[in-house]
């Protein structure tokens, strides 16, 4: 019986025991809360549901931030903040185990856990840029600005901005509470160039760089700039946390340019191709020195620096930038046309002579264009001595075999070239070709001046080396209008021939081996010109014509 008692209390004692654990397996012990939510009892999977329900609301409740006294609502998503349910059940949960102690803290040992929070730091700092957009105030440099032959400072501003680890504090503090206020203070930010920097700038610079004027040596020779000519070129450029002037390099260097002009500077004299005994050379390169726009602009701040404002600029040895090998490819060995063109008795041939030794010499390159207006500018001649030259130039090109790009024949035919080939620089007009061949083209113009006893000339020729042999020839002359016939009676009256007004087509032949590869054409409109007759002019009676 005894034995038989012991056994039983055994196993009572026993299933009772293993129903404690099966009832308390892994769930939540019971009493357990978080942030004030009973998971106790549950489950983990049931402990998270129960713990997302009774936090819902406090996990979406949108922040109310306060900023400079503005007031906005923010999301809890828009911070960064989360909470982590897994995690925070796994915290409150014991293991599963067989030791009463286990068994009994179950039953009696529920806690209080605070939730396991997340907090994105990339949509925090996102949230922060637009708060900082909206309310704060980015930090302004000081700066110095030149104008001229003067300066203007322009002062530093502090800016305004949200220090992130006071906000995300913030944040993370009012998370999860029943009334989630924020109140943000905007931190002061320093600019990098502040008073004392701007200070020190013009102390040492820019008050100096204004005070007077300062002389670049180039060798020999000096250019003098006045404050006023460089002001507008210095820059107040930011190195750490100080000012340093700069310079427009490129600007500079025009200036300087432009001042030694026709000064005796050693530049590099490029190669080229003239004619030397009537006979096309090439005419050697000379090495020299260039002045680079850095080392000007480091002259001009030394200059300015100096005591007696005064600075040399470093010399670079130079070679020239077309050299004797380039001048040799050219191909220029022979003549390749030439044209002449009359200049009458007395015609006044002296605003040509400057127009000659403009053109005369000209080398023009493969694939360049050579026009008479863009090469003389305002110095192109007008009347009869710019026709000449016009027609003298364009016959040349013309019977050459180069590109015409601009030619214009006169209102009427003169008859003093062939029918078709006259050019004129009248109400505008130009003449011009392109170099369409592989090698360079060398411009020689001779002029004869005219006297009051003997005719003069005006002659075009071109050297390079001939491809082709070009001939020129004219077609009929077709829709004829005849002159008409003018009687002016009285003073003052010049009598003229007329001339009739007709079209004709002009055709070049390229040819090689003596048979013709293709042909190129223009046409050309003459105007008729009346004859006039001068008549002594009669008081008395009528004269039949």
């Amino acid at each position: 019986m005894v034995l038989a008692l012991i056994l039983g209390l055994a196993l009572l004692t026993g299933g009772g025991y293993v129903a404690t654990y099966a009832a308390a397996g892994d769930k939540v012990p019971v009493g357990t809360t978080v942030a004030g939510v009973d998971i106790g009892g549950h489950d983990p999977s049931a402990a998270m549901e129960v713990l997302r329900e009774g936090l819902a609301d406090r996990a979406e409740r949108p922040f109310t931030v306060v900023i400079n006294g503005r007031t906005q609502q923010v999301r809890p998503a828009q911070v960064g903040l989360d909470v982590d349910y897994a995690a925070s059940v796994r915290k409150a949960t014991a293991a599963r185990s067989w030791r009463p102690s286990r068994l009994w803290r179950y039953f009696t040992g529920g806690s209080t856990y605070a939730p396991v929070v997340t907090l994105d730091q990339d949509r925090l700092g996102a949230l922060l840029q637009r708060l900082d957009a909206s309310d704060g105030r980015t930090a302004v440099d000081g700066s110095v600005v030149f104008r001229h032959q003067t300066f203007t400072v322009r002062p530093p501003r502090p800016g305004l901005t949200l220090d992130p680890r006071v906000a995300g504090t913030a944040f993370w503090n009012a998370y999860l509470s029943q009334d989630p206020s924020v109140q943000l203070r905007m931190t002061p930010t320093s600019p990098t160039i502040d008073a004392a920097a701007i200070h020190r700038f013009v102390k040492r610079f820019a008050n100096r760089a204004m005070a007077a004027g300062v002389e670049l040596r180039f060798g020999s020779a000096g250019v003098h700039l006045s404050p006023s000519s460089y002001g507008d070129l210095l820059r107040a450029r930011r190195v750490g946390r100080e000012l340093r002037p700069t310079v427009r390099l490129g600007a500079l260097a025009r200036i300087a340019k432009a001042g030694l002009a026709g000064a005796p500077i050693d530049r590099p004299t490029p190669a080229t191709v003239a004619l030397v005994h009537g006979r096309p050379e090439v005419v050697k390169a000379k090495p020299g020195v260039t002045f680079k726009p850095k080392d000007v602009a480091t002259a001009l701040l030394r200059a300015i620096a100096a005591r007696d404002r005064t600075a040399r600029v470093h010399a670079t040895k130079a070679e020239a930038s077309f050299t004797n090998a380039d001048a040799r490819a050219l191909g220029i060995r022979g003549q390749l046309s030439s044209s002449t063109v009359r200049l009458p008795k007395g015609a006044r041939s002296a605003s040509l002579t400057d127009v000659v030794d403009r053109l005369d010499g000209t080398v023009l390159k493969p694939g360049r264009t050579l026009s008479l207006r863009g090469a003389l500018g305002g110095a192109t001649p007008t009347g009869a001595a710019g026709d000449g030259l016009a027609t003298a130039l364009f016959n040349a090109a013309w019977l050459g075999g180069l590109r015409i790009t601009a030619h214009a024949a006169g209102a009427t035919y003169r008859g003093s070239v062939p029918v078709g080939r006259d050019a004129s620089l009248r109400e505008g007009q130009d003449v011009a070709f392109t170099d369409n061949t592989r090698y360079g083209v060398l411009v020689s113009v001779v002029m004869g001046h005219a006297t009051t006893s003997h005719d003069g000339s005006l002659t075009v020729t071109l050297w390079s080396t001939p491809h082709w042999k070009v001939t020129s020839s004219h077609g009929p002359r077709t829709n004829v209008v005849a002159a008409t016939r003018r009687v002016v009676r009285g003073k003052p009256c010049t009598p003229r021939d007329g001339r009739d007004g007709f079209d004709v087509t002009v055709t070049r032949s390229f040819a090689m081996g003596g048979h013709v590869d293709h042909t190129s054409s223009y046409q050309v409109s003459y105007a008729p010109r009346d004859t006039v007759v001068c008549r002594p002019k009669h008081h008395h009676g009528h004269e039949h014509d």
